[in-house]
């Protein structure tokens, strides 16, 4: 809060930090601070339209509540015409805007001294036909001479965060303490938190120097004594930039050593967890390579199982088609506990998608059982079919099999977008209004969709001392699928700048795309298999692998309400 101070002469502040350590609240103070003491405009600006409207409500029509100072210059209550909306609230000499950083027109046409910019890592790479969004809102403070911006974040990995970069090329400011023993001045890292094996309640902190365990309890003390250092003070002047670890957190304002290991000890082999532990509790980017991998690795972890046969654990089924001018391409995957995949079925249905016969042998195979290795038929739960191409023909398709949970999808090309939201309703009915009954359109979040699958298969690999086992792999597949396939799986690779793109001399990725459509499948609120418990994969191992009694017996499974697969067409 002293480098965003006026006296100050840096022009860019940076921020990178774990969640929960105040980011926010030093941007708010020094909006509260400037509107007050010294009246200027600033921009805020957030990922998304919502977050940015919801950071009004919450924060900042909160703190002018219940401070008398800001509330004598800026107008009370929602009134466009008392100069105070959820995008502008007017004070004497200044202007507050706030806006998002996917929209263009909150970017456009304004001139301020203050920018404040928060979360940029959730911000989108590329604005259709305008740029960086983060460039474009430095460029509103070009016309000021003591201009000043301040970008805050939680960082994601290495090769996609936005403020890593920016923290790199700033003063790098760390908060170093005093070690109680030997005052040994250093910065908390994660790799000097020490606790016995299975004992995370008792983690200390060692001292880097003299090996000297410190209490938590000790950590007011020495948060007391700290002081921040930078490692470029040269670059003071133009960027200062500051770091914060959740491990620094007085003690009641956050979580503990201990809590941290606890979290550490469940995360473990985990690498989606793991991403969030390094980014959320230490504020650090994931450094890995997970983003590019060879298909040669992924194709040696086949298995000797047979396609259309579904092992032991697989309880339930969803698939994802491909539509192309000359073919569909299906996918089948089995999903069991611990959001494990198998790799089912994957098949082309040829000919021209403008005629009814190629779709009709794709209804055919939607409707089939495949039987599992307890004997008991099982039919998909959900599918997703792309409507990139086609759009009239695959919404015509969806909307009579509905009742069935073949639905229509698109990708998104928003990094940031969720693997699967809300539908939409492209049917409407009379005077325009959308048709809720209609035909379900879903926009899937491919980006994310893609990380996650590629961090899996990174981690399925292990390690040259600790390869994977078989039965603890995250995807498995079978050694019937060709090389082609595993070749598709992964063409893609992550360039921060441009997304997901192609490999150089290769364009084929129906297998990648059909993947992501089944794996979001999954994840549909009919099926929802990130939010099961134990209990309900209970019941489904009850319905689809009857125990040895039950087979002795000769009665059928017991069957549980909402965990009936979907019924077959009837015509």
């Amino acid at each position: 809060m002293d480098a965003l101070g006026p006296r100050d002469p840096a022009r860019i502040v940076v921020f990178v930090a774990s969640s929960q350590v105040g980011k926010s609240e030093c941007g708010l103070n020094w909006i509260g601070s400037t509107c007050h003491q010294k009246p200027e405009s600033f921009l805020v600006l957030f990922p998304t339209e919502k977050v940015a409207r919801k950071w009004v409500r919450t924060r900042l029509d909160s703190m002018i509540a219940t401070t008398p100072a800001l509330r004598a210059i800026l107008p009370p209550g929602r009134r466009s015409s008392a100069g105070n909306t959820l995008q502008e609230k007017h004070g004497p000499g200044f202007v507050l805007y706030t806006g998002s950083a996917n929209i263009p027109d909150d970017l456009a046409s304004v001139s301020v001294p203050h920018v404040l910019l928060d979360e940029v890592d959730r911000m989108p790479t590329v604005l259709d036909g305008e740029g960086d969004p983060i460039e474009l809102a430095m460029r509103r403070l070009t016309t000021f001479p003591r201009s000043k911006c301040f970008m805050a974040s939680t960082p994601t990995t290495e090769e996609t965060s936005r403020i890593w970069p920016a923290w790199e090329g700033s003063s790098m400011a760390r908060y170093y303490v005093p070690c109680t023993h030997c005052a040994h001045a250093q910065y908390l890292r994660w790799e000097q938190l020490k606790w016995p094996e299975g004992r995370p309640e008792q983690a200390m902190y060692a001292c880097e120097s003299c090996g000297g365990l410190i209490e938590e309890r000790a950590k007011t003390e020495i948060l007391a004594a700290g002081e921040w250092r930078h490692e470029h003070p040269e670059r003071e002047i133009e960027v200062k930039g500051f770091h914060a670890s959740g491990l620094m957190t007085p003690i009641g304002l956050g979580d503990s050593w201990a809590q941290h290991a606890k979290v550490w000890e469940r995360a473990k082999g985990r690498p989606e967890s793991l991403q969030v532990f390094f980014n959320t509790r230490l504020g650090e980017v994931v450094k890995s390579e997970r983003q590019q991998l060879r298909w040669e690795a992924v194709y040696e972890r086949r298995e000797p199982y047979r396609l259309r046969t579904i092992p032991k654990g697989v309880l339930l089924l969803t698939g994802g088609t491909d539509v192309q001018a000359d073919r569909l391409e299906t996918q089948i995957l089995g999903h069991g506990r611990e959001e494990r995949i198998t790799a089912v079925d994957y098949i082309v249905h040829r000919g021209d998608t403008t005629r009814p016969e190629v779709w009709a042998e794709l209804d055919d195979y939607l409707a089939g059982e495949i039987v599992n290795s307890f004997g008991v038929p099982m039919r998909l739960s959900c599918t997703l079919i792309d409507s990139n191409y086609i759009t009239e023909t695959v919404l015509g398709f969806t909307r009579e099999r509905k009742s069935r949970n073949i639905l229509a999808a698109r990708g998104s090309n928003i990094a940031g977008r969720l693997p699967i939201g809300k539908p939409s309703y492209p049917d409407v009915k009379w005077r325009g209004k959308q048709d809720k009954y209609g035909v379900e359109r879903y926009e899937i979040g491919v980006s994310m969709l893609k990380h996650w699958l590629y961090m899996r298969l990174a981690a399925d690999a292990g390690t040259s001392d600790a390869p994977m086992p078989i039965d603890s792999r995250h995807i498995r597949f079978s050694d019937e699928l060709p090389q082609e396939y595993y070749r598709q799986l992964v063409a893609e690779i992550f360039d921060p700048k441009k997304g997901w793109i192609a490999r150089a001399n290769y364009h084929r990725n129906e297998a990648l795309d059909t993947f992501v459509l089944a794996r979001a499948a999954a994840l549909h609120h009919s099926v929802a298999v990130h939010r099961m418990r134990e209990a309900d994969w209970a019941r489904l191992e009850a319905l689809y692998e009857p125990t040895t009694k039950q087979e002795k017996s000769g009665k059928p499974p017991q069957r549980f309400p909402g965990f009936v697969p979907v019924p077959a067409r009837t015509d």
